[in-house]
């Protein structure tokens, strides 16, 4: 209450003459007193951590309504697959590569939800990844380096069993040594490099593998 005995010393000494204008002080010195009575929430250290709680759980609410932060855990099967243009990327990687690329005509029902570019024996690749029409998921790297390099992609222990033969074409095929990693197919065309890894089945790892192989070399106009 320091600043109220403070404040009627002043009005004290104010001439008469002056009276109205002690009365706006006696006003302005009231409001200080309120001013004084501070709200409980800033008491002490507990109701200050609850209000800077409430506070963050508004803005997390704030940023979630206006879309600027997502958060989509789980397989494509919780939600609609965000499909890319395969055909625009590999148009545009065909006239950077130094080797023929080639976009597959994949079943019906497959969604190419990825594309982007890797590095394989340290040269640019391109990657095309589909989620298929069962919600499996496998990706096709095209490259030129040679097949011990490619080989070298494989990031988990695998074990080469029988290769496997599809439209014309020898595939090595690689499966995790624990066996629950991908399998991995990998073949070569003389002028490019084969590497298709997933997690479907072999019936679709066909299906992807006769597309790459039956698919000719982009033309670049």
């Amino acid at each position: 209450m320091r600043p109220a005995q403070a404040c009627l010393s002043i009005v004290a000494l104010v001439p008469p003459r002056l009276s109205p204008f002690s009365t706006r002080i006696g006003a302005f010195c009231h409001t200080v007193r309120v001013a004084e009575n501070k709200p409980r929430m800033f008491q002490d250290g507990k109701d200050i951590s609850m209000t800077l709680l409430v506070l963050l759980v508004l803005m997390l609410l704030s940023v979630g309504f206006t879309g600027l932060c997502s958060f989509n855990p789980g397989a494509p099967e919780n939600g609609p697959v965000r499909a890319v243009d395969a055909r625009q990327f590999l148009d545009l990687e065909a006239r950077a590569m130094k080797f023929p690329v080639r976009l597959p005509e994949v079943p019906e029902g497959w969604t190419a939800n990825s594309a982007r570019r890797t590095s394989v024996n340290q040269q640019p690749a391109p990657v095309i990844g589909w989620v298929t029409k069962d919600g499996a998921y496998l990706q096709l790297t095209q490259t030129d380096a040679p097949v011990d390099k490619a080989i070298k992609t494989i990031k988990e222990p695998s074990d080469e069993v029988d290769p496997v033969t599809v439209a014309g074409q020898s595939f090595r095929h690689f499966v995790p040594t624990d066996g629950s990693g991908d399998d991995t197919w990998i073949a070569d065309l003389g002028d490019v490099r084969f590497i298709i890894l997933g997690t479907a089945g072999d019936q679709e790892f066909e299906q992807l593998a006769s597309a790459a192989v039956r698919a000719q070399p982009i033309a670049i106009s």
